[in-house]
């Protein structure tokens, strides 16, 4: 074909192409024209349509977000923690727990996520911007919500169990999944039209042991191990759960905005309340008052005396009679896992290296251990070995050999797929991250953590924190900061995606912030020590060293002490101030790889299924 005869045919298509154009612009005006006749009647519909349709978007973000989150904690009270399954009886089948009881346990779950969920939409519908349009929201765990029954035509299924394993003795580790049938129903309504949705699903929430990680304070006797009292100040701002098997002390207004539990036990043991219950607390200048005799309520106490006004600030809610949590009495949980799958060291590691860096375009996770191989008479270590070990994303352990090669490690013959637990059946001499850049700058310091690793460190014994820990991918960014006017302004945590995360946990000993620690040092993870404290070595003589920042959460059985501070002045004397940031991912579900959990049950994840729904214009 010539180029003219391209042309041609170029030209044809253009005129045929503007010819159509023309005559769909022409066919739409008209029907324009013809429907602003009935525009009155048509931007009703479409009101209502847009309206009906934006209630239930609105209800659908709600069941993924504030009914889950009161799921959360409706579970916690519910399920059966001494059965087999959480649910419902045992039965005759090990597969799974009787229907019919599963049934009836998961319609009180569900009549009590009716009550709140009722208490939260149906006096506060959507409200259009404008117009005389009105909007209807119910969400249906029951046959009634917001006391209206189910719509003409639905009907609502029986909760269930799904999939999962049972409980069995001593296990620590186990996941059941359950579901609970609902109705989202929206209405709009706009003069005599009107526009309804309904929907059907379920929500199927996971449900596994809680992770202590959960807790932004935990403590099993509130004291320190000399028995000095902790008190609860102004300065006080914790932004995720905090909860004692002991009672706490308040004085002024300290400031927590996650939930805060006690048990109330006057004398805890390792495993059992060996005093007797009294749910309650102390407040400046009153004494121990009971819960039931709190005023003006037990939800929110205040007294007023000479030292000021002592009233806490409950902005999750509170409870002074929750379960005693026996923290864990071995390790051997974090032993087998780093035998089958981790790092296990049988003796004490002088130190523990954290860091990252890139090969060949390949980031890497890198784990330095150095452990001592002869000592002297005096038991002096006197020769030691630098273990190096890396992993990437999703990738295997390798180990580099004496030629400075990097060797995948094999374990029962198979390459070794790091499930991220390092333990040490000893002490642990240090832990570090690398080294800040400007010794007097803490954001200076280098990631110890690639934004892809998960690792826990656990030690029979005592571990050092030697210098700044910090993620690749913090999560937060602002610790909670109290206002002039006594209001507290929430941390900032916008990167909640993040997936590194560190957990440090002793079984007999104590977790110290070594008192050659830099000054103001960073630490992003979840500390926990089963039979001790975490705190700062020799708190009470070193020279002031400025803050702790810590990101994470302190579970510990005593409360261990930071500094001292002058009581008249409000000035350091020696040790750290603290400053803490609540890791909210550990709310959500995450938690460091096998790191030790209570006996309570928690929601690990929600996930919302739709069968379908229907819409209806009349």
């Amino acid at each position: 074909m010539q180029l003219n005869d391209r042309r041609g045919v170029a030209l044809v298509i253009a005129l045929a192409t503007m010819v159509l154009l023309l005559g769909l612009g022409s066919l739409l005006f008209t029907r324009t024209v013809s429907e602003m006749q009935h525009s009155g009647d048509d931007a009703a519909i479409v009101q209502t349509l847009m309206l009906a349709r934006g209630a239930a978007n609105a209800g659908g973000a709600m069941l993924g977000s504030s009914v889950r989150n009161n799921l959360l904690s409706i579970v916690r009270a519910t399920t059966n923690t001494t059965s087999p399954w959480a649910y419902g009886d045992t039965g005759s089948s090990t597969d799974q727990p009787e229907p019919v009881s599963t049934a009836r346990d998961l319609a009180a779950v569900a009549s009590q996520l009716q009550t709140v969920v009722d208490q939260s939409i149906c006096n506060n519908p959507p409200v259009p911007d404008s117009g005389n349009a009105t909007v209807d929201l119910r969400i249906y765990f029951t046959n009634t919500a917001c006391g209206m029954p189910l719509p003409p035509g639905v009907r609502l299924g029986d909760g269930h169990f799904v999939q999962g394993q049972p409980r069995t003795a001593g296990a620590s580790s186990y996941t059941q999944v359950y579901a609970l049938p609902f109705v989202l129903y929206a209405e709009a309504q706009d003069g005599r039209y009107k526009h309804n949705i309904v929907a059907q699903g379920e929500m199927r929430f996971t449900l596994g042991r809680a992770s202590f990680a959960r807790y932004a304070l935990f403590t099993n006797v509130h004291a320190t191990p000399d028995g000095a009292n902790v008190w609860f100040t102004d300065s006080t701002l914790f932004d995720g759960p905090v909860h004692t098997n002991n009672f706490f002390r308040f004085y002024r207004q300290p400031w927590f905005g996650g939930e805060v539990t006690s048990s109330g036990c006057q004398n805890p043991g390792d495993e059992r309340c060996e005093g007797r219950f009294r749910p309650g607390a102390r407040f400046y200048g009153e004494g121990f008052i009971d819960d039931i005799a709190m005023s003006p309520s037990h939800e929110a106490p205040s007294y007023t005396n000479r030292y000021g006004t002592h009233a806490p600030q409950f902005t999750d809610g509170v409870d002074w009679r929750t379960s005693f949590i026996p923290l864990p009495n071995n390790n051997q949980a974090q032993r087998d896992a780093a035998i089958n799958g981790g790092i296990f060291v049988n003796d004490s590691i002088r130190d523990l290296y954290l860091f990252t860096d890139d090969d060949g375009g390949t980031k890497y996770q890198h784990i330095q251990i150095t452990v001592c191989t002869q000592r002297d008479w005096w038991g002096n270590c006197i020769l030691t070995r630098v273990d190096a070990y890396r992993y990437s994303d999703g990738g295997y352990l390798q180990k580099r050999d004496d030629n400075g090669e990097w060797q995948t490690v094999y374990r029962n013959g198979n390459p070794l797929l790091f499930n991220g637990v390092i333990f040490s059946s000893g002490t642990i001499g240090s832990v570090r991250g690398p080294a800040r850049t400007n010794p007097n700058d803490p954001n200076s310091a280098p990631p110890a953590l690639a934004d892809f690793a998960q690792i826990t460190i656990a030690a029979s014994n005592d571990i050092y924190i030697r210098t700044d820990l910090k993620y690749e991918a913090r999560p937060c960014s602002e610790p909670p900061e109290r206002n002039p006017d006594g209001s507290v302004t929430p941390a900032v945590c916008d990167n909640l995606d993040a997936e590194n995360v560190l957990g440090l946990y002793s079984q007999e000993g104590n977790i110290f912030i070594s008192d050659h620690a830099p000054d103001d040092i960073n630490i992003d993870a979840v500390l926990m020590s089963a039979r001790g404290v975490v705190q700062v070595e020799n708190f009470d003589s070193i020279s002031p060293k400025g803050t702790v920042y810590l990101t994470g959460g302190i579970i510990e059985y005593y409360y261990g002490a930071f500094g001292l501070f002058d009581s008249r002045t409000g000035t350091a004397r020696n040790g750290y101030s603290r400053r803490f940031i609540y890791d909210k991912r550990m709310a959500a579900g995450l938690a460091p790889p096998f790191f030790p959990t209570t006996q309570l049950d928690t929601v690990r994840s929600v996930s919302i299924f739709s069968y379908g729904q229907r819409e209806q214009v009349y």
